[in-house]
């Protein structure tokens, strides 16, 4: 079964760690071959394709996953069909907005009102959501291998997208945005084809299917709320640069979030595997405390060493994307505290979900969200991106501790908390230190106190894992 479990969790993981070391590979060529200005007006453009795909799918893809398993095999293709129906008026509403207000649209985004940019927008709205549910029909057969290939094949078709664009083109943002469509395009089809049982026309036809539509839409709406919320968590930094800065430094900014893409994996891999051991622990020894209390200690432990290196080695980011984003170095150090608390938390929140109180989720996005957009509001028009990273970090410490405190009410573990909040001000101190300081082996040596400090402070608890790890993981 374990054995099973972690064959399923390499086959669904290595695509995403293929994955990141193309994506690094694409940054290195764009951010040659793209001034910080273009990166900027791509990235909105991609936070807009990701507030289509939360307003288009409307939640009725948590109602597929929800419902799958449920319905009797040779009717799933149905239940895709009626998972579909509201998605599809959805973005035909989408497209009649977009061609309504285009010009303030394609401003906000690009800097310049352009119609024929709302099209590839509203083209890579439609692929997108057809991708979304072709990569779900795949994932929900546990078909962990070819899910990883669509996911190193969208990297590598980006990429070459990016070459054979810019050499028709020229440097221009729109190089990033057409690869990043005609990409979406490709895989629809792959998918499509792979999961073609489920996507035949026939199926529309089939009668009886357990879950109706209109069970999808009960089951999946009151996702889109807490979905977006977390989104505008996640996002609203770029929004702020976007209105209190400029494309240059929304260019910068998002070109250091792409190097901290290897924590991003890391958080992703980890929930991916974490959440059904978890739940299947509770299942069977709901009263085993240790477990949780030292897995929690263990996660912290490496989230704050990566952290701590991460910061270290934050000068080698000029080597990675080139001089022009350069000043991408002084923005990254308070970018990893983001997927570092995510992940920690994914440890400390599990009450919430065990007792099944996921109404606080909503909650607990919304406070985070909230001091994240008055933090943004207070900083980013005086320090830019750099104001920027340290809302969204300071964010995700208040979006941690909730989750961590609201859990405890309904399942009691002795959480190192202690050490984690005073690893915090020491991670925190040695990121401020980072950004000041413009030596790059000083910033280097510097980074042995913190580390020193880390393994002091965890040192008796690893010791206590690596001896008793066949008591605590049996």
């Amino acid at each position: 079964m374990k054995d099973n479990l972690i064959k399923k969790f390499l086959k669904f993981s290595y695509g995403s760690w293929a994955g990141l070391i193309l994506g690094l590979l694409t940054t290195m060529v764009t951010t040659r071959i793209l001034p910080p200005d273009a990166f900027g007006q791509f990235s909105m453009f991609d936070l807009f394709l990701k507030v289509g795909m939360i307003l288009t799918v409307f939640g009725t893809d948590q109602a597929f996953i929800r419902f799958f398993y449920e319905e009797e095999p040779e009717k799933r293709g149905a239940l895709l069909y009626n998972s579909l129906r509201v998605p599809i008026l959805t973005t035909v509403l989408m497209i009649v907005i977009t061609l309504i207000f285009y010009k303030p649209i394609t401003n906000f985004m690009i800097g310049d009102a352009d119609f024929s940019f709302a099209i590839v927008f509203i083209i890579g709205i439609i692929a997108q959501l057809l991708f979304r549910y072709a990569q779900l029909v795949i994932r929900m057969q546990q078909k962990g291998n070819l899910y990883s290939l669509l996911q190193i094949l969208q990297r590598v078709f980006n990429l070459l997208f990016i070459f054979i664009v810019f050499f028709i083109i020229g440097s221009s943002f729109k190089v990033l945005v057409f690869s990043k469509v005609m990409t979406f395009i490709i895989l629809v089809v792959v998918g499509i084809y792979f999961g073609r049982q489920f996507w035949n026309p026939k199926n529309l036809k089939v009668k009886n299917v357990k879950h109706s539509q209109s069970e999808v839409i009960r089951f999946g709406t009151p996702f889109v709320f807490t979905i977006f919320i977390t989104w505008l968590l996640e996002s609203f930094d770029k929004i702020a640069i976007r209105q209190w800065a400029d494309f240059d430094e929304l260019g910068l900014y998002a070109a250091a979030m792409r190097l901290v893409a290897l924590v991003m994996v890391l958080r992703q891999t980890f929930s991916t595997f974490w959440t059904p051991v978890a739940y299947e622990k509770f299942e069977n020894k709901p009263d085993d405390r240790d477990f949780f209390r030292y897995i929690s200690t263990a996660v912290a432990f490496v989230m704050f060493l990566v952290a701590i290196l991460s910061i270290a080695g934050k000068d080698i980011i000029v080597i990675l994307l080139g001089g022009e984003y350069k000043e991408a170095a002084s923005i990254m150090p308070f970018l990893v505290f983001m997927p570092i608390f995510y992940t920690i938390s994914e440890t400390t929140v599990m009450g919430i979900n065990f007792y099944k109180k996921t109404q606080w989720h909503l909650v607990i996005a919304g406070i985070a969200c909230g001091v994240n957009i008055l933090g943004n509001w207070l900083l980013v028009p005086e320090f830019g991106a750099i104001g920027a990273s340290f809302s969204t970090a300071f964010s995700y410490i208040i979006f941690f501790s909730l989750r961590t405190q609201i859990s405890l009410k309904y399942f009691k573990v002795k959480y190192p908390l202690f050490k984690i909040y005073f690893m915090v001000l020491v991670v925190m101190a040695y990121a401020v230190y980072s950004i000041l300081i413009t030596d790059f082996w000083v910033n280097i040596l510097m980074a042995i106190v913190p580390l020193i400090i880390l393994i002091v402070v965890f040192y008796k608890d690893l010791v206590y894992i690596f001896q008793n790890r066949k008591e605590l993981l049996g």
